[in-house]
């Protein structure tokens, strides 16, 4: 029988339909029913945004024994906004239970943390702090009986992994663990097969490596005409909320900086911001305060917002197993998502090891046609006037204007109705839609000159027609 989320405890079952959860993902049908059969150790191959927290969190619910005072399991996270994260997704699971957790890592006070352990049945900690606290004699492992190491990949990029090692080392030899990784790096097997007995190996086949609900696509241009490309983006695609990746910190600065110069709300995050700052950019972009979040791959892992609708690579990432991390943080919970990758004609060999990595092609980002975009801009401004339309209808007189308003109707005086239109009409829209004609027109120009600079590319850069038979199988993520 095939698991569903009603074979769950009702405690547990009733919370997952507070929440909305219908259906169970790949890695979770999978994963959940044989961790709740079987006390074993695990590794499972998921990317972020296929639903593997919920996978690892709901088994482990099971098995805690509410009635202990110890802490039973530790859930390992490279860094403390994914920590945070893990923390609030596992006590939303179990908010008819009597589960309780802390949250430890770097950069705050002790004093918190070490109280909050010793009520805790789960503890989520990063690496270096989790280490501090057991020399301390604060985080005792004695009890443990299950270690979850999250984003294993991430802890290697990051230079973790001697740290991950070493607790392992730690824990008695009945204690379970399971470890989830988006991919299998030497290192990472290596780890597995040193210091986990036998673990059943849950991988993911390269056709769902990468989610199903995300188109993936690219664009050669010069890196002198990302922000040109960028801004287009803004200015053409439909609700955009999301994320730009860049290669630096100072990338990230000087390209948030021009955004909010230019009127866009962005927020930057990177590695100079302490945790207050990145706490409340991240905070600004949860809420949607701000729609554009601009951040390096360091400073995103841990960004876990459902309703991203875009992910801009401002250049591919240095490691192909990041490019899987960047996209997975759209099309998340069933929603549909775009990542588009902006390409210098030099990188095509990247290109091409990260579709030799997730076993597909991408496909060449579509050149915008002007009239399109104004007509979704027109059409966005019409649907945010819709309920002010309705109201004067409804209430015709009685609709309440400020007095000024006199003012503004004896300018219009002596204009038709249809003046009256046009004038409204030209004095919203004319800049917004003269800055759609200009910058279409330059990526256009961009994406031509990047395409005479490589026609000597034998993957024929910039012709789709020519990327159309593949080696791969074709498949919209």
């Amino acid at each position: 029988m095939e698991f569903s989320f009603n074979q769950l405890s009702q405690e547990i079952y009733s919370a997952l339909k507070d929440l909305g959860f219908t259906e169970a993902t790949e890695i979770q049908k999978i994963t959940i029913p044989l961790l709740l059969e079987k006390d074993l150790d695990l590794v499972g191959q998921a990317q972020t945004g296929t639903g593997k927290t919920a996978a690892f969190c709901l088994p482990l619910l099971e098995k805690l024994d509410f009635s202990k005072k110890n802490v039973q399991a530790i859930i390992l996270s490279p860094t403390r906004e994914l920590a945070n994260q893990i923390n609030q997704e596992i006590l939303k699971f179990g908010a008819n239970t009597p589960l309780r957790t802390a949250t430890v890592y770097g950069g705050v006070g002790y004093k918190e943390q070490i109280q909050n352990i010793q009520k805790a049945h789960v503890v989520v900690a990063t690496p270096g702090r989790a280490i501090d606290l057991i020399n301390r004699r604060k985080l005792i492992l004695d009890h443990c009986e299950y270690f979850v190491i999250d984003e294993a990949d991430e802890m290697l990029k990051m230079g973790f992994i001697a740290d991950v090692d070493l607790l392992l080392g730690q824990l008695k030899s009945s204690a379970k663990k399971w470890m989830f990784s988006a991919t299998m790096p030497k290192e990472i097997i290596r780890l597995m097969e040193s210091k986990m007995n036998s673990p059943a190996l849950i991988r993911m086949k390269k056709s769902t490596l990468s989610n199903k609900n995300i188109t993936q696509n690219y664009a050669y241009l010069q890196k002198k005409d990302f922000y040109k490309a960028l801004k287009m983006i803004l200015l053409t695609e439909e609700s955009f909320y999301g994320i730009v990746f860049c290669q630096t910190k100072e990338d990230v600065k000087r390209i948030s900086e021009r955004l909010t110069s230019q009127g866009q709300r962005a927020v930057a995050l990177h590695g100079d911001l302490n945790q207050n700052q990145r706490d409340a950019a991240m905070e600004k972009f949860k809420n949607k305060k701000v729609n554009i979040l601009v951040c390096t791959d360091v400073a995103s892992r841990g960004v876990d917002v459902t309703e991203v609708s875009h992910v801009i690579n401002m250049g591919l990432p240095r490691k192909p197993d990041s490019y899987v991390h960047r996209i997975g943080r759209t099309g998340r919970a069933g929603q549909v998502g775009k990542a588009i990758s902006f390409v210098p004609p030099q990188n095509f060999r990247e290109l091409q090891t990260i579709e030799k990595l997730i076993n597909d092609k991408l496909d060449l980002f579509p050149l915008p046609k002007a009239v399109d975009s104004k007509n979704i801009k027109i059409n966005s401004e019409i649907e945010r006037m819709t309920k002010l339309k309705k109201a004067l209808l409804e209430m015709k007189n009685d609709f309440n204007l400020d007095q000024s308003f006199d003012l503004f109707n004896d300018f219009l005086e002596e204009l038709s109705r249809e003046e009256i239109i046009k004038l409204m009409f030209s004095y919203q829209f004319n800049k917004d839609l003269k800055e759609i004609d200009d910058v279409v027109l330059q990526y256009k120009n961009s994406v031509l000159m990047s395409k005479g600079n490589s026609q000597t590319n034998s993957r024929g850069v910039g012709n789709k027609s020519l990327r159309g038979k593949s080696r791969f199988r074709k498949r919209n993520y």
